[in-house]
């Protein structure tokens, strides 16, 4: 009786199994979003065989467009000095004029910059700061904040000299210097930018005195005169961007975290050491990738979905939060956390500016910047130039040296561009007025706003739309605090304003 029992227990288990797996077989036909699909008894069809390579390629491309926006954005503004300059490493370009900036992403108005890059690959760079009130940061090409300089530096505006090295650099070809910071970067790359905070009879003085060579060369002042022209680093469009990062890849060590994208990138014809030749089918997926994938970081930026980055006032942190606070999902300079690193809040940010450091991460009182956006009007809609609107700026902004609302084109990312050549106004700027209760109305419209209220406008495009960052420089405790609120961007009828 045991035996029968057993008997037709195994063979009721061998039923039920021989009927499950038949109920999980998978469907010789299904619907999905990409269209039908067809098997032949579980095996791909010759047509669905193709689709899905397809499709599995060109999601790995969009991806990896997404991933390379940081060290695209490098690219294009070497590249831009390249062709305007023909710059070499170690040199500056140094901008004071409207046009010198309006083609970098979310550049202020408020101070001279110097742009310059290095490649320490064979050798070891040297930058020797002087005593000043400089502003200046270190990044690597992947947009990864290696030292802030200047003010905000551990050596607090005092000057000093910082050597800096790559993954490359050869031992014999770093020299010792007594005194010096060295900065070991992850990148043969290395890109500056500093801000010069000082009035115009001290500007030019003080820029001409921050002097970089290579260890074995003298160091010495390398300005490029920026000559009114605009250049750009906001990414290329179409076959240009792929073109640009096969040609950073050759330059670069690969990195652990990117071991998977580099081999998507040779499924679309990009490898080290290979030409860039891609065939038909591989441009067709990028260029339709380099489309969607913008499409996707104009996304992250204008319609945000991460938690974690939005001021109890509704403005956007564009950068991260204060010192000793887990950002959110802001982007911050080392763009790491415990378990991952970044990559949706790095991709939104390096689409929408540019360059990070430990100061403009996370800021302390009076030391470091603070930087908020807005992107949506209060019907939530885009910010557009047909339109008129204004932001009035409360009294007592909580700065130590200075504040500025900066607008910016949708389409660039940098300075909007209209025959008033102006961009920003702030309390740097002469003229500026305020109400008789502190507050400070800035105005942005096609059109002037009343009489008297001329210096307080920005004069917008129509057909193009717009966004303001508010920048906190110097931030002091009411914006930690955020008991300083910033209100919501307002279309007003200029005619009819303070009536």
């Amino acid at each position: 009786m045991k035996k029968i029992i057993i008997v037709a227990l195994a063979f009721g288990v061998a039923f039920s199994s021989a009927a499950q797996a038949q109920d999980d077989t998978f469907p010789n036909e299904v619907n999905t979003h990409i269209g039908e699909l067809k098997f032949d008894h579980g095996v791909p069809t010759k047509k669905t065989s193709e689709k899905l390579y397809y499709e599995m390629d060109y999601h790995r491309a969009v991806q990896t467009y997404l991933w390379a926006l940081p060290i695209m954005g490098q690219m294009q503004w070497r590249q831009a000095y390249l062709d305007q300059y023909d710059i070499k490493p170690n040199q500056s370009v140094y901008a004071t004029k409207f046009n010198e900036r309006s083609l970098i992403l979310t550049a202020n108005e408020s101070t001279p910059y110097l742009f310059g890059w290095t490649n320490v690959k064979d050798k070891a760079a040297i930058i020797e700061m002087p005593e000043g009130p400089i502003i200046g940061l270190l990044i690597d090409f992947w947009q990864r904040g290696l030292a802030d300089l200047g003010i905000f530096g551990a050596n607090g505006g005092k000057g000093g000299t910082w050597v800096l090295t790559g993954p490359d650099t050869p031992e014999d070809q770093i020299p010792y210097i007594e005194g010096a910071t060295y900065i070991e970067s992850q990148t043969n790359n290395i890109w500056w930018l500093i801000r010069v905070n000082a009035s115009p009879e001290d500007r030019d003085r003080i820029a001409s005195s921050i002097k970089i060579a290579y260890h074995d060369e003298p160091l010495r002042s390398q300005l490029i005169p920026g000559d009114n022209k605009p250049g750009r680093n906001y990414q290329p469009r179409g076959m240009k961007y792929w073109e640009l990062l096969h040609q950073i890849i050759q330059e670069e060590p690969v990195e652990e975290r990117d071991r998977f994208f580099m081999f998507f990138l040779r499924e679309m014809g990009i490898e080290k050491g290979k030409p860039f030749n891609p065939d038909e089918r591989q441009q067709q997926i990028l260029a339709d990738a380099a489309l969607v994938g913008e499409a996707m970081a104009k996304n992250m930026v204008f319609r945000e979905r991460l938690p974690g980055v939005l001021r109890e006032d509704g403005w956007r942190l564009v950068l991260g939060n204060v010192q000793g606070a887990e950002p959110g999902d802001a982007m911050e300079h080392t763009q790491r956390t415990k378990h991952f690193d970044r990559f949706d809040p790095r991709a939104r940010f390096c689409y929408e500016a540019c360059t990070t450091s430990e100061r403009m991460s996370f800021p302390k009182p009076a030391r470091g910047m603070g930087y908020a956006g807005m992107f949506l009007d209060t019907e939530g809609r885009a910010l557009a130039g047909d339109r008129s609107y204004v932001i009035n700026v409360p009294a007592d902004p909580p700065v130590d040296l200075f504040w500025a609302i900066t607008i910016y084109d949708v389409d660039t990312r940098g300075l909007i561009t209209s025959d008033q050549q102006r961009a920003e106004r702030g309390s740097k700027h002469e003229g500026v007025r305020t109400n008789a209760d502190g507050s400070t109305p800035i105005f942005v419209g096609p059109e002037p706003p009343p009489k008297d209220w001329e210096n307080n406008w920005i004069k917008s495009v129509p057909g193009r739309a717009w966004f303001p960052y508010f920048r906190f420089y110097g931030p002091t405790e009411p914006f930690f605090d955020q008991s300083w609120k910033l209100p919501p961007v307002e279309e007003v009828d200029f005619e009819s304003y303070g009536r």
